[in-house]
């Protein structure tokens, strides 16, 4: 990706391509450009929950957070955001919280810079 990033996202390396997600979609570019929007209208609110399940310290709604938030991501990237939600995930699962703030931190990162490369492929930047 030789585009510029902004500068919350500038040195995160997003797994997503739009070669990979029309593959997944058997090439349909209206549908991917579709999803894309859907993710980007969407994902501030399912964000959101997670950022909320981590500031209640309740590891079960952190786990259900997190695990609903990575079946969105996962639409997009198998890694980077998708891996890091389900590490929160799996956290919550495991009742330890000890690191959820700083991997909630990498994965704010991941996702805007994922949301920079979707808004482009969105908009047929």
């Amino acid at each position: 990706m030789s585009e510029t990033r902004s500068a919350v996202a500038e040195d995160i390396v997003t797994p997503w391509t739009p070669e990979r997600m029309l593959m997944r979609l058997g090439g349909d570019e209206a549908l991917a450009k579709q999803l894309a929007a859907l993710f980007i209208e969407e994902c501030p609110l399912m964000f959101g929950r997670v950022r909320e399940s981590l500031q209640q310290s309740d590891a079960d709604v952190v786990r259900r957070a997190a695990h609903a938030f990575k079946g969105s991501v996962a639409n997009f990237v198998d890694g980077g955001a998708a891996a890091t939600a389900l590490e929160l995930e799996v956290m919550g699962r495991d009742k330890n919280l000890a690191d959820a703030q700083k991997v909630f931190a990498r994965l704010e990162r991941e996702v805007a810079a994922l949301l920079v490369d979707l808004r482009r492929f969105a908009e047929g930047a």
